[in-house]
């Protein structure tokens, strides 16, 4: 009989967290993204009345498979009167197109104001260049298709949809999570009136204390004498594997900072705990306080507990 494997409490109470996490980016996405409304609005509109296929980069065979399959051409392909009068709609055809934000800027220009409704409006040299370049594009998969309908078309919108919340949470969980925390401390810098933000990555408290963002530690608290009295390593990454290697790298810079002064208050903020971890910060003792990381950011009691406890520090007397 295969021994039972034995449950990591650290580990399973981490894994849920994130993952709840990322569960919740991809719900609350899906609602920002109104993707339903486009989808209703498109089969709404007045079809338009002239299809110049060969202006518009669009195959006779692909625009002909639309029509057998019972669709409509307008809920495929991207027609200049529509996008002039409705830019908001770009963002129906080029999820359908799967390209993101940023590769529809690489390839044309940025689209953001047009989807998001700030640009009522689009020009018209613009719009062509849009819609023949979608068009061709969709033309290209559908005349690869044997078996083709608008349902699958519109499956892949939210393939695309899913691909774009993967890199937030991708980006959560690997560089980008230092970039959460200084949004995080600037948002309750400024809302309780602490300091100002005088650059990127940069924080001047009205108590004296300044705060930066770099590297060995990750975040740095300098009181007014210039004594770092407060270092943050952040490791937002959910490899399971490397959970203990990560501790290992803070740990060496936590040696260094409490070398530096032995009263300086390290933090440890990472998305993935062990058993083993747990026990190594309680054993070696370079660890004044640890947080997991998903909890300060989309748990509201979590991240208040981690301010309070951060700007406790800060406000009490050497």
């Amino acid at each position: 009989m295969a021994k039972k494997r034995a449950i990591d409490k650290h580990l399973f109470e981490a894994l849920t967290k994130a993952y709840t996490a990322r569960a919740k980016i991809f719900h609350n996405g899906v609602i920002a993204s109104n993707i339903d409304l486009l989808i209703a609005e498109i089969d709404a509109v007045q079809e338009p009345g002239d299809w110049n296929l060969a202006a518009l980069k669009i195959t006779r065979t692909a625009f002909g498979k639309v029509r057998q399959s019972g669709g409509l051409p307008r809920q495929v392909f991207a027609h200049p009167d529509i996008i002039r009068v409705r830019p908001h709609l770009i963002a129906y055809y080029r999820n359908m197109a799967t390209i993101s934000q940023k590769g529809i800027g690489q390839i044309l220009f940025p689209t953001t104001r047009y989807e998001s409704g700030n640009a009522r409006t689009v020009e018209d040299r613009q719009a062509h260049k849009l819609c023949r370049t979608l068009n061709s594009i969709f033309s290209g998969v559908i005349d690869g298709m044997p078996d083709y309908s608008v349902t699958v078309s519109r499956k892949a919108i939210y393939a695309e949809l899913g691909a774009q919340f993967q890199g937030t949470w991708n980006n959560l969980v690997g560089q980008g999570a230092a970039k959460v925390l200084e949004n995080l401390l600037r948002d309750h810098i400024e809302r309780e009136e602490l300091g100002r933000n005088p650059g990127r990555g940069r924080f001047a408290l009205n108590n004296g204390w300044r705060i930066e963002f770099a590297s060995e530690p990750d975040v740095a608290f300098f009181d007014p004498q210039g004594v770092k009295q407060i270092a943050i390593e952040i490791k937002g990454s959910l490899d399971t594997a490397g959970c203990q290697t990560r501790y290992g790298e803070a740990g060496k810079t936590f040696q260094k900072q409490l070398e530096e002064n032995p009263r300086c208050h390290t933090i440890y903020l990472a998305s993935c705990f062990t058993d083993a971890v747990i026990e190594q910060i309680q054993r070696d003792g370079k660890v004044r306080e640890w947080f997991n990381l998903t909890s300060i950011i989309y748990d509201d009691t979590q991240r208040e507990r981690f301010l309070r406890r951060l700007f406790h520090v800060v406000n009490t007397p050497r």
